[in-house]
């Protein structure tokens, strides 16, 4: 399989970090995010950060699976649980942030065991925001790679997306959304492609630190498990900072 074109975006963008700081160290937060789509269901998650020294900032994450077919679906057990921790760097005057992650997750859809374990799998990943007074981007990418064997089939995944828009004002903002979900390689099996999303996005920011995006449009993977059409919302709530 071919890396996708914005993996090489991102580490192009990785050379000026290792050289631009700010001046101040970042201050510590904690977020809250709800995500649910009609691929993944309902999978709130928590993003943290702790200012270390200027420009850059130690950061954790936490995100609740909690659909039923990632884990055992007759009796509601063995949901799938990422934890992760990473490093972030702000730079353009705080208008980049990228953030690259080490997580591992919790379960048994990695490792294709009867039952849930620990350390099921390995996720590494990278994050990017790109934000000013006219312009947004978003850019994530994470592999899932199997860590344990306890089943007789294994797979791996890759997840990415990206979401670059416009905004209007401070408080409204739209764009387009392209993101895709594959199947990189599994026991017996051949690699595929589950979904390629393709539409545009909605977005209501309030108080500058409240969000809510609603994206939708088409699923263009031909004979794919998922919907034709998708839908995705993402609710941010910052706790505090």
């Amino acid at each position: 399989m071919k890396t996708p074109p914005f993996f090489l975006v991102l580490a192009a963008l990785l050379g000026p970090v290792l050289v631009q700081a700010q001046d101040e160290v970042p201050s510590s937060s904690i977020t809250l995010v709800v995500n649910q789509d009609n691929a993944f269901g309902f999978y709130p998650a928590i993003f943290g950060s702790v200012g270390v020294k200027p420009g850059s900032s130690a950061t954790f994450y936490g995100i609740f699976w909690t659909n039923a077919s990632f884990g055992s679906p007759a009796t509601v057990t063995d949901l799938w649980t990422e934890v992760g921790a990473g490093w972030s760097w702000s730079v353009m005057e705080n208008r980049l942030l990228i953030n690259p992650t080490l997580g591992i997750t919790n379960g048994k859809l990695l490792s294709g065991g009867s039952q849930g374990v620990v350390g099921d799998g390995i996720v590494p990943g990278i994050t990017a925001f790109y934000l000013d007074d006219r312009f947004e981007v978003e850019l994530f990418g994470a592999y899932y790679k199997a860590l344990r064997r306890e089943g007789p089939v294994t797979s791996d995944y890759l997840l990415y997306w990206i979401y670059p828009g416009f905004r209007f004002s401070k408080v409204f903002s739209a764009g387009f959304q392209a993101e895709s979900f594959q199947l990189t390689r599994t026991d017996g099996g051949d690699p595929a492609t589950l979904y390629t999303w393709v539409g545009g996005y909605l977005k209501a920011t309030v108080m500058e630190r409240y969000s809510l995006r609603f994206s939708a449009g088409r699923n263009f993977t031909e004979d794919s498990d998922y919907s034709r059409e998708y839908y995705k919302m993402n609710l941010v709530i910052p706790l505090g900072n």
